[in-house]
């Protein structure tokens, strides 16, 4: 009798607990083949920007030179046709198409960072870059940018200016 006690009780303590079907995940996709991989000199990229004179910035709009860099694609996939780029960080606040820089005491005052496509036309912060084709097959792809400094509208004030973004890859 005890055994049935307990059965029962049991039994009625699971059913006092709520089950209910709420619903179904379904995981759908593609494998493809279109993508390439950010080669190992590129996951990490340094700018060297040199030494800016501040007088060189007299208005909004003024900028240094022109710095290129290059990110490196190898292992591309035969069905992509092309790439572009999306650099993402924290925009300067005066100009949100400009990367801010880094904060903090000895830091810089009244500039930004541009990122540029290979024409020199400014890719503003979170926009697509300009499209790289990439042939069937292409073993490595070679992505051209530049970034210079450019005048926010704040006189410019001497100090450290070093800035930093993401990118994402979007290929066609």
């Amino acid at each position: 009798m005890k055994r049935f006690a307990l059965a029962a009780c049991v039994s009625l303590a699971m059913m006092a607990q709520p089950q209910a079907h709420q619903g179904t995940v379904y995981v759908t996709g593609t494998i493809t083949d279109n993508t390439c991989a950010v080669s190992p000199d590129s996951k990490n990229l340094t700018v060297p920007m040199g030494d800016v004179s501040s007088k060189q910035f007299s208005r909004a709009g003024d900028g240094s030179r022109y710095e290129p860099f290059v990110i490196n694609l190898e292992k591309c996939g035969g069905a992509a046709s092309g790439v572009t780029v999306h650099f993402a960080g924290t925009s300067d606040s005066r100009n949100p198409a400009l990367l801010a820089l880094t904060g903090g005491a000895g830091y810089a005052a009244g500039v930004g960072v541009g990122i540029y496509n290979p024409d020199k036309s400014l890719i503003p912060l979170g926009a697509e870059s300009g499209n790289t084709p990439i042939s069937p097959n292409q073993a490595t792809v070679a992505l051209h940018f530049y970034a210079r400094y450019i005048a926010d509208g704040d006189s410019v004030a001497a100090g450290t200016a070093n800035a930093s973004a993401t990118f994402v890859l979007t290929y066609a």
